[in-house]
């Protein structure tokens, strides 16, 4: 097994694509939020799919059925590693969820698995963040008939019950910020003809909450697995 990990927006699913291709293992996605298709765009999951290569999911779960919890998250992918183990000798792991990579790697050493890790770093911080804020406006305004993450959010929004946890997805909490900046009702935003400056300032403000988040993803993930990296074995599980 590799464990490909990394801040937000690095080229994980990139790296992962790339080392799928070259040796045919699958991909297992360790992030709780790309297990909500409605939320495809704002959690870059329509970003990393790619036709030749076999993407696993850990669940698909609906908006309506809240945050995916942790220990929930984390028993699905020890079972799907599981179950592949059976069928391919070299399995890739690509994620940036800080919790659930946190409690994997504190198991790995007792779940059997044989790993190698490869960790993607923020080299320069003006760099990575002018990074973000163009994928941040081409989530804002994808091309062709892909649903924005303006629109994403503006469905989720209708899961009242659900606020809080649709609030915390760090795709939404630079949109929720400018509303509340501007006085803008997020159930408007979606129907709004934005203006350039308002989708450069939006884009901008929703790099700026990934950045942050990515910075501390960076921080851990250096702690966490210290010690793990090296390059990855084909024949390795």
């Amino acid at each position: 097994m590799h464990i490909i990990a990394g801040p937000t927006g690095i080229g994980k699913s990139a790296a992962a694509t790339e080392l799928a291709r070259a040796t045919g293992a699958p991909i297992v996605v360790a992030d709780r939020i790309q297990c909500f298709p409605e939320l495809a765009t704002t959690s870059a999951r329509a970003g990393g799919e790619a036709a030749d290569v076999e993407r696993i999911w850990l669940a698909e779960r609906a908006v309506a059925d809240g945050d995916f919890a942790v220990a929930d998250a984390l028993e699905a992918l020890i079972g799907t590693l599981r179950g592949l183990r059976e069928r391919h000798p070299f399995v890739i792991v690509e994620g940036g969820s800080i919790s659930l990579l946190w409690d994997f790697a504190e198991l790995l050493p007792e779940l059997g698995f044989r790993a190698t890790v490869r960790l993607m770093h923020i080299a320069d911080r003006r760099e990575y963040v002018a990074g973000l804020t163009r994928r941040a406006r081409g989530m804002l305004v994808p091309e062709g008939a892909a649903t924005s993450a303006i629109e994403e959010l503006a469905i989720a929004w209708k899961s009242v019950e659900q606020r809080s946890f649709v609030a915390s997805i760090n795709g939404f909490k630079g949109i929720l910020e400018w509303c509340a900046t501007h006085s803008f009702a997020v159930e408007s935003l979606a129907s709004a003809a934005l203006t350039e400056e308002q989708v450069g300032e939006l884009s901008r403000m929703v790099a700026l909450r990934h950045a942050e988040h990515g910075v501390l993803q960076d921080r851990i993930f250096s702690m966490v697995f210290d010690g793990w990296c090296g390059e990855p074995d084909a024949v390795t599980d």
